[in-house]
């Protein structure tokens, strides 16, 4: 009798290996040989759930999506929105090594996706997303929102991004520590002192 294979159990298992091999090698280590190696698997694995390395990034893209997406619904509920939205800005920059391999990946995927219309359009939707999820906790954590709430949004999305940019590529530059203050100065530039 042949064994029943679970597919999105080894699709996610290759969306693991894509993430070792981005983080350890970057986007130009990434082959459907490096990521059959890093899984323990053959090549023609891969290529059977993957067709090439764009497809190997776009589900990695979205797993971290889905990753990051449940780590900020499982945060515990601080009961004040700035505090909130202090809790899901620091889920976008790296501070430990789960952030780190996210923004890492993050990264790669927007470099790619310049040239690439499939991984843009991703792109879009993924950073309109996360776009909106700021502008509402930015809404709730004034008092009264401001007329130009969505540019403050999507120029503290910008500033996260950029910090999670710095973080990956000169991590001796940005530790965590500096990174935290550079958020909670944002929101305090932001929001004002309390």
């Amino acid at each position: 009798m042949p064994r029943l294979v679970d597919h999105d159990e080894r699709r996610e298992q290759l969306s693991a290996a894509v993430w070792q091999v981005v983080g350890e090698h970057g986007l130009d280590g990434l082959t459907l040989r490096a990521v059959a190696d890093a899984a323990g698997c053959t090549t023609g694995r891969v290529a059977h759930y993957f067709r090439d390395k764009n497809a190997l990034l776009l589900h990695a893209r979205a797993v971290m999506h889905r990753r990051m997406a449940a780590r900020i619904d499982a945060l515990p509920d601080p009961g004040d929105p700035r505090a909130r939205l202090r809790a899901v800005a620091l889920e976008g920059v790296p501070l430990d090594e789960e952030r780190r391999l996210n923004s890492t990946i993050w990264a790669t995927f927007l470099m790619a996706a310049r040239t690439d219309p499939v991984m843009l359009a991703e792109h879009t939707v993924r950073h309109e997303s996360w776009i909106r999820r700021l502008t509402g906790l930015l809404r709730d954590a004034y008092a009264v929102p401001p007329p130009d709430l969505e540019l403050r949004a999507r120029g503290l999305v910008a500033f996260l991004e950029g910090l999670a940019l710095c973080g990956v590529a000169t991590p001796a530059l940005y530790p965590p520590d500096l990174l935290v203050a550079a958020v909670d100065n944002q929101l305090e530039l932001l929001l004002g002192a309390r």
